[in-house]
């Protein structure tokens, strides 16, 4: 297949170098915002070896390759660039911000999808694996279900963007202010409800709404500055945030609870994140028989113990197949199936 990478972030460099040992794609092209780096070889931009490709800021440059699939890994959500990769035939999967719109119901998205032939989807850790994949894949094991609890518990430390630190989970940010970001607390709502909506849909329930049951925060005693993106968290502001979000069928039946925990430091007081190597999610499912699964990551040679910008670009990776043989049109976990890993040469 031949892939396009969109932007050379947390995950879209980690995306770059898988590609770079797949046996079955090639990488033919890198969209990029900072015209500093228009024309540099997109190795270097990833701390790799030379790999003969040029970034770009010309999404016309891109769509001349003609690419069978690009990855979107932006710092934000394009949605008039996704819909000219969409209309000009190229499939897209996006690792994030695409929860952060209700996909299935965007009129313009869909005509783009259906007059290219191409086919849009939305993966990640969270929303992804653990508030619906990981649940559903589960579900299959048991009956009479009940209710599900899924928990992720993320120490994002070493995280690479201080923007995305900040802004989305507001480390460093006083929690008088933190607790007025309500504009945070939509985009959340938003992903998990979309997230939220395949799992009903996976169960056969009609759904009803999603909501933030609890929000809470965790503040450093200490200022903290992290290595990997820079940011400095100031002693006193917000060094963890968790939400647990709680959605109801539509007869107002609560069927799932998504607990969502970010933290930056250990130890940040009773019931939040101790030590590292603690597992990062945990799925119970309250049925017959009762499940409880739990899942981590662990450190390899070159990554840190918590690495979910490896996994979520793994997952990107490994949908392209699913992706590109899918059929036009918004798709999800429930059309497709499940992608999976290749050997290592």
């Amino acid at each position: 297949m031949k892939v396009v990478v969109c932007y050379t972030g947390g995950v879209g460099s980690q995306v770059i170098r898988l590609l770079g040992e797949h046996p079955d794609h090639e990488l033919v092209g890198v969209l990029v915002h900072d015209r500093a780096k228009e024309g540099r070889d997109v190795g270097e931009l990833t701390n790799t070896a030379q790999i003969g490709v040029a970034a770009t800021c010309d999404v016309d440059q891109i769509l001349a390759l003609r690419p069978d699939c690009a990855l979107w890994h932006g710092a934000a959500w394009d949605r008039e660039t996704v819909a000219r990769f969409l209309r000009s035939g190229v499939n897209v999967y996006t690792g994030m911000a695409g929860f952060s719109v209700p996909l299935a119901e965007d009129e313009e998205l869909r005509a783009a999808c259906q007059a290219g032939g191409a086919s849009l989807a939305s993966g990640g850790n969270i929303p992804g694996l653990i508030s619906d994949v990981l649940p559903l894949f589960l579900s299959g094991y048991t009956g009479n279900i009940r209710r599900i609890r899924a928990t992720q518990r993320n120490h994002v430390a070493e995280y690479p963007s201080a923007h995305q630190l900040h802004e989305y989970l507001m480390m460093g940010v006083p929690r008088e202010q933190a607790e007025h970001a309500t504009a945070v607390d939509a985009i959340w709502l938003t992903a998990q409800s979309e997230s939220a909506k395949l799992v009903a849909a996976g169960l056969g329930a009609a759904y009803g709404q999603t909501t933030i049951s609890t929000r809470e925060f965790a503040l450093t005693p200490v200022e903290i500055t992290l290595e990997s993106s820079g940011l400095t968290v100031p002693a006193g502001t917000v060094a963890g945030v968790r939400w647990t979000f709680t959605t109801t069928t539509a007869e107002g039946y609560p069927f799932l609870d998504v607990v969502n925990e970010q933290t930056v430091a250990l130890g940040l007081g009773a019931g939040w994140r101790q030590q590292i190597d603690e597992p990062n999610w945990t799925v119970e499912v309250d049925g017959h028989p009762s499940i409880r699964c739990q899942l981590e990551l662990t450190a390899g040679t070159d990554q840190p113990v918590d690495s979910s910008p490896a996994l979520n670009a793994a997952r990107a990776v490994n949908f392209i197949p699913q992706l590109v043989a899918a059929a036009p049109g918004f798709v999800s976990v429930l059309d497709m199936p499940a992608p999976r890993g290749y050997l290592a040469g």
